[in-house]
């Protein structure tokens, strides 16, 4: 969930900042409250998702052994790395639809 929540927040950062730019680009100003909304709309459900990994942590308690803790943070982060590539791909979608 940590590595999940992660990539939210990088794909929402990016999102953010292309629509400053283009806001920019159309309007020669920032937008108003410089898309503040696109922040918390994204950023709500990865900080609900870090926390939900963080109870899920709690609840199932540490590996046994440090070898283990890191073989769990590599699984965690090759299960990730497709959601995220969604994630990247459809603000990169956005973006390109939006010019």
């Amino acid at each position: 969930m940590h590595t999940l929540s992660a990539g939210w927040i990088a794909a929402i950062g990016w999102l953010w900042v292309a629509a400053i730019q283009q806001h920019i680009l159309r309007h020669d100003v920032a937008p108003p409250n410089y898309a503040a909304g696109t922040l918390v709309s994204g950023i709500i459900p990865a900080l609900l998702l870090a926390a939900l990994g963080a109870i899920l942590n709690r609840w199932t308690g540490p590996a046994p052994d440090p070898a283990l803790q890191r073989r769990e943070w590599w699984a965690a982060f090759w299960w990730s790395l497709v959601p995220n590539a969604m994630l990247f791909t459809t603000v990169w979608v956005m973006i390109q639809e939006a010019q």
